[in-house]
């Protein structure tokens, strides 16, 4: 089943901001995307084995940071879906947008 158009167009939305991020911010040698399909969920993450940062001093307006961060969260939640990110300074940083498949009677 494909994804609806909303969800095709966060999740690229989503990949792309996370990718910015790691090639602008992260210093990483190596990053990677992974989309995951499951029953009611589609996963996607994005990974990198750069510098990495503090997301709880992450905020929206400093030093012209979080804006990305922020707009990724809202798309996820638009579509009533989660983002967690998850990174230590040294030691990289991993994004995870969840988002729950939408199902037609018919499609269950």
């Amino acid at each position: 089943m494909p994804l609806p158009a909303d969800h095709d167009l966060a999740l690229l939305r989503i990949a792309q901001g996370a990718l910015g991020n790691v090639s602008r911010h992260s210093e990483a040698e190596h990053a990677g995307v992974t989309l995951t399909f499951l029953d009611d969920l589609v996963v996607l993450d994005i990974y990198d084995d750069g510098r990495g940062f503090d997301p709880a001093q992450t905020q929206v307006g400093t030093a012209g940071t979080g804006y990305g961060l922020r707009a990724m969260r809202d798309r996820v939640t638009a579509l009533g879906g989660s983002l967690t990110i998850e990174s230590t300074p040294g030691e990289g940083t991993a994004v995870a947008a969840t988002l729950p498949l939408p199902f037609s009677e018919e499609g269950r």
